[in-house]
């Protein structure tokens, strides 16, 4: 009877046994490398759209001018990888994480980048027009001359972040904490500032008069100059130019 059971037993075990990714297939379209770790490695130009990397350690790893479209590294490490100039448009990055990722030239648009954590990146002429980067940590961020245009950057927090040039046309930024950021020459029309935290953020030279959102209270607290334009009905404070 036992041997019986037993052979019943080994095709249903087998049925049952998690299934685990593929770290050692070689880099292709659709790779599943979820919780490998593939640091300080060299895929430059590959073709992994549509690829697995949740949980996967990319830190170090040159994945410049690859080609992503809908990959997936939710809870990716990104530490220092460069990713400049890849293709990841609509790719999701949720709560992936890390340091002086290089982003610069990457198309992010309609990413999703939720609560995506990552301090000094670098984001300079990224395209992320429509990017959900919706509670995201991105301190000190570079998005100079980056499309933020229709983009999400409700509850963010990009403080000295630098958007000097960027496209940021019906952006919202709701709840964003930006303080001491700055926006000079940035496109701002129908981007909406409700409670925005704008501590000292610096909009000097910046036009915001078709900005949606922005009241009084926090337009004293930043820092602007007489090139500074502000939507119809506030002023500017007594304050500027501000003093260090």
């Amino acid at each position: 009877m036992k041997p019986i059971l037993g052979m019943l037993l080994v095709p249903f075990m087998a049925l049952a046994a998690p299934a685990f990714a593929g770290c050692d297939d070689a880099p292709a379209p659709s790779v599943d490398w979820a919780g490998c770790s593939k640091k300080l490695i060299s895929l430059r130009g590959a073709d992994l759209a549509g690829a697995n990397f949740s949980e996967t350690n990319l830190s170090g790893t040159d994945l410049r001018e690859a080609n992503l479209p809908n990959a997936v590294l939710d809870r990716a490490n990104l530490a220092q990888t460069w990713l400049n100039g890849a293709n990841m448009a609509g790719a999701s990055m949720f709560k992936a994480y890390g340091y002086g990722t290089d982003l610069s030239g990457t198309d992010l648009s309609g990413a999703k980048l939720n609560y995506l954590e990552l301090y000094r990146s670098v984001f300079v002429g990224a395209k992320l027009n429509g990017a959900d980067l919706s509670n995201a940590s991105l301190p000190r961020a570079d998005f100079t001359g980056a499309d933020l245009s229709g983009a999400n950057l409700a509850k963010v927090d990009i403080m000295r972040a630098n958007f000097e040039g960027a496209d940021l046309s019906g952006t919202s930024l709701t709840n964003a904490i930006i303080a001491r950021s700055a926006f000079k020459g940035a496109k701002l029309a129908d981007s909406d500032w409700t409670e925005a935290f704008l501590y000292r953020t610096d909009l000097s030279g910046a036009d915001l008069g078709g900005v949606k959102g922005l009241s009084q209270h926090q337009v004293d607290e930043t820092c602007g100059d007489d090139a500074t334009v502000l939507p119809e009905g506030l002023t500017r404070p007594a304050g500027w130019p501000c003093s260090e």
